[in-house]
């Protein structure tokens, strides 16, 4: 008996300590103020030569857009402070030549490299689904 006790609260502290969560930034909660939903944005300049980043977001909807030289790679992003229904969106240009945006890691569930053309841009969108970043969108011009 006292094993599966211990096996009970083990398994409610692990449920308990998990890094994301699965529940909306807006709640459930019926007449709940949603307007409290923060949106942010940033810019990634890549330089010459091998380049990469984690990304860390922790708004509703973070923008970020990344001026490509050669090839850039998103490495594993940080999703503890993440939500339900969280968006991602890439906008990417390519300031010469035929640059490269990379994803790698085990929460990104992408189409896989994003290629563009000299003067050319990339819109990707993802949304995060409580465990992994999942792109909904992709237009590359």
């Amino acid at each position: 008996m006292k094993k599966l006790i211990l096996f009970s609260l083990f398994a409610v502290l692990a449920v308990a300590v998990s890094a994301q969560t699965t529940t909306p930034r807006t709640k459930t909660g019926v007449r709940h103020d949603v307007r409290n939903l923060n949106y942010t944005h940033d810019t990634i300049t890549d330089a010459v030569g091998a380049d990469s980043v984690a990304l860390a977001t922790n708004s509703y909807i973070h923008t970020y857009r990344v001026v490509l030289v050669d090839s850039f790679t998103l490495k594993q992003p940080v999703v503890t402070r993440c939500y339900l229904g969280d968006e991602l969106q890439i906008i990417a240009s390519a300031a010469s030549g035929t640059p490269t945006l990379k994803f790698t890691g085990s929460n990104w569930v992408t189409a896989g490299t994003a290629t563009l053309s000299t003067g050319l841009r990339a819109v990707i969108r993802l949304v995060f689904d409580g465990a992994k970043w999942v792109e909904a969108s992709r237009v590359v011009q």
